[in-house]
Formats: C-alpha cells, sequence, structure tokens
C-alpha cells in the first residue's frame, strides 16, 4: 500500500533593511495607517496602507520607509508641497488650515519640518557681503538677523541682540574669511562680533542708522525748543520728512519756520548738509566733508547734534567704508519690515522658535519641498 505524504514549502519573503538596504527577511506589517493625499473632486483622499516591517541582522525589526511621505508625516509629499505653497502666499497659519481643511497644528508642524529640510540642504556658498540687525520679538526682546546682502536672504536668526548672538549668528557662516564688508548700526556689541568673527571684513555704518540718529536729534532739538516757541508745536514730523516728501500744507508749515531764527531749523539744516557724505566721489573727499561739517557744528550751540557729531566721529571708519563700497543696510531694512508683516498676520509669536521658524521659511530662500536631500 502506497502512503502519500503531502509537502509544506515555506516561502520566506526578502526586503531591504530599511536602514542598510541589505537584503533581509520580511518581519510582518505594521498596523494600517492612512496619509492625506491631494482632494479629488473637493472630498478629502487618503493613501491607506500597512508598511511592511523588516528583520536585520544588524538592525533588527524596522518599518521600511514609505515612497510618498516622509517618516512619521501623515501627508503625502504632494499634500505638503500644496500646504507649503499656500502658506507663503497667505502667510497665515490659520488661514492655510481653513482652506485646506486641516488643524493649524498640523500644519505649523510641515511648516517646521519643511525648514529643517532647507536648512539640512542648504548649500550657503560664499558670500561676500553681510548685513546684520536686530529686531523686535516680544516686547523688550530681540532677535539678531543676519543677511546675505547679495544673495538677498535671512542666513540666521539668534536670540538677543548682545555681543553672543551675533557671534553665534556669524559662525552660520561657512567661509567668514571670504566675506568682505558687514554693514550694521553702531552697537559696540555688533561691532566686537565682527571684530572676532569677520576679522578680515570692513565694517560699513549705513546711511540708515545715521539718518535714524541725525532725525532724532533734530527732534530732540525741536521738543527742547517748544518751550520757549510755541509754534513749533505739531511740526514734528515737518522736520522729520525730507523736504521732497513732505505734503503740501507741511511745505507750507515749512516755508514759515524754516526762516525764522530757530535751534530747530539750524539742526535741521546740518541733517540736510550732511546727506552729501554718502555722495561724495573718493574716501577723501568725505573724510574732508565730514572734517569741515564736523568742526562747523562745534562752532554753534547744538548741544544734541553735537553728541551725534561725536558719535559720527568715533565710527568714522565704517562711515568712510559706506563710500568705498558704495554699499547699504537697505535689505536688511526691508527684511525688518517683512518681518514685521509677518508677525502683523500671525498676531505675534509665542516662543522664538516659532519667530525664528517664521523669518526662515518667508526670507530664508530654502528649498523647502518635501524631498530628501541628495
Amino acid at each position: 500500500m502506497s502512503q502519500s505524504r503531502s509537502m509544506s514549502m515555506c516561502v520566506i519573503k526578502v526586503c531591504l533593511c530599511a536602514v542598510c538596504g541589505v537584503r533581509c527577511v520580511l518581519h510582518d506589517h505594521s498596523e494600517e495607517r492612512r496619509w492625506r493625499h491631494l482632494d479629488t473632486m473637493r472630498y478629502a483622499t487618503y493613501v491607506v496602507c500597512r508598511v511592511p516591517r523588516t528583520d536585520c541582522l544588524e538592525h533588527g525589526v524596522r518599518q521600511i520607509e514609505v515612497p510618498w511621505a516622509g517618516v512619521k508625516s501623515r501627508f503625502t509629499f504632494e499634500f505638503e508641497k500644496l500646504v507649503i505653497g499656500a502658506l507663503q502666499l497667505t502667510k497665515s497659519q490659520v488661514r492655510t488650515a481653513r482652506l485646506l481643511r486641516v488643524s493649524a497644528h498640523q500644519v505649523h508642524d510641515i511648516m517646521h519640518q519643511a525648514v529643517a529640510r532647507g536648512l539640512e540642504c542648504r548649500s550657503v556658498g560664499t558670500v561676500l557681503h553681510v548685513g546684520i540687525d536686530d529686531k523686535s520679538f516680544q516686547g523688550r526682546d530681540f532677535a539678531t538677523v543676519l543677511c546675505d546682502l547679495s544673495g538677498k536672504r535671512v542666513l540666521a536668526v539668534e536670540p538677543g541682540r548682545r555681543e553672543e548672538a551675533a557671534i553665534k549668528a556669524f559662525e552660520s557662516l561657512p567661509h567668514p574669511s571670504q566675506v568682505k564688508t558687514v554693514c550694521m548700526d553702531m552697537s559696540p556689541s555688533y561691532k566686537n562680533a565682527a571684530a572676532s568673527g569677520l576679522a578680515s571684513a570692513d565694517l560699513i555704518h549705513d546711511r540708515f542708522h545715521v539718518a535714524a540718529l541725525l532725525a532724532q536729534a533734530v527732534d530732540e532739538t525741536r521738543r527742547a525748543e517748544t518751550k520757549i516757541r510755541p509754534e513749533l508745536k505739531e511740526s514734528r514730523y515737518v522736520w522729520l520728512k525730507n523736504p521732497e516728501n513732505l505734503t503740501e500744507r507741511q511745505k507750507a508749515s515749512f516755508a514759515s519756520l524754516v526762516g525764522t531764527e530757530l535751534k530747530t531749523a539750524e539742526a535741521y539744516a546740518f541733517k540736510q548738509v550732511f546727506r552729501s557724505f554718502f555722495e561724495q566721489e573718493s574716501v577723501q573727499e568725505a573724510s574732508d566733508f565730514f572734517e569741515n561739517w564736523y568742526h562747523e557744528i562745534q562752532t554753534r550751540t547744538l548741544s544734541r547734534m553735537k553728541k551725534v557729531a561725536r558719535t559720527l566721529a568715533a565710527n568714522l571708519h565704517g562711515l568712510l567704508n559706506a563710500v568705498k563700497w558704495r554699499l547699504t543696510n537697505a535689505y536688511a531694512e526691508s527684511v525688518n519690515a517683512s518681518i514685521q508683516e509677518v508677525k502683523t498676520v500671525a498676531r505675534g509669536f509665542r516662543t522664538f522658535e516659532s519667530f525664528r521658524i517664521s523669518i526662515l521659511f518667508f526670507l530664508g530662500k530654502l528649498d523647502l519641498n518635501p524631498r530628501k536631500c541628495s
């Protein structure tokens, strides 16, 4: 009597380890997961899958990475691109969330992950001209913002505006010795940081900060003189603006005041004359111009203008470098305006990290696409 035996064959499925890529045994499948995808006919669409797990001799049991989404993400790459694009347009996490029918917290996470990817993949390259400035974060809290003036991008955002913050910002530059100029205000903290971190770069004090100092001196002179010259009341903006920017009403007010013997008018004249400093053809001409301007102020009884003149004299080297290089911190000033817009739309930030991420997201020129670095 013949006896038949049934032979069972065990089929072993082979996969690639998620860590090292070596062929290994398929361990099992994880629980069913789903990822939000682009909407179909305005209906929410999801990718649903049980992701395999491999059993590697070296790395043990690991879950493989899916090709349509990032690790630990619950959104497909295409949906993340949609969120990033919408956020760049609206500049508001809440509005983006309402538009795409997700939570603001989810938009927040996608934004942070996008910046993290962008910083990881970013190639700063050679930076020749940088600008550094401070920006108010919350009340009396400030942030130090470092910009690439040629590439028109924000390179780093550090908490505070002390020397340590500036030094840390300069450390983000891959080749500090190749930086030729650094534009900044006359803050001793930033100057000391530049001297240690960018010793070979020329220090530049641009016209925007100089104009602000001179305008402040004129306004202080006006406020002090208003006590004895009541006609100066309500004329603040007449003295703060340049003549070409005055309204018709302000021009009439200015014409009636400038011809009188006012200390404010005298201080205003010195402020206007100094605008020609940055238009000088050479460094030597600028130096001679400043010397004449400075000595003329010393003959007048303008205490506040004299104080500013001494400040400018102490920082004359940086002013002359502005004439030499014909560079300004204009982009850094425009960045401040853009940051203010982001703050206004967001209605403030609770943490510095969220403030930093928002600046880099909108102004860092990072590659935010949800893909791995090659």
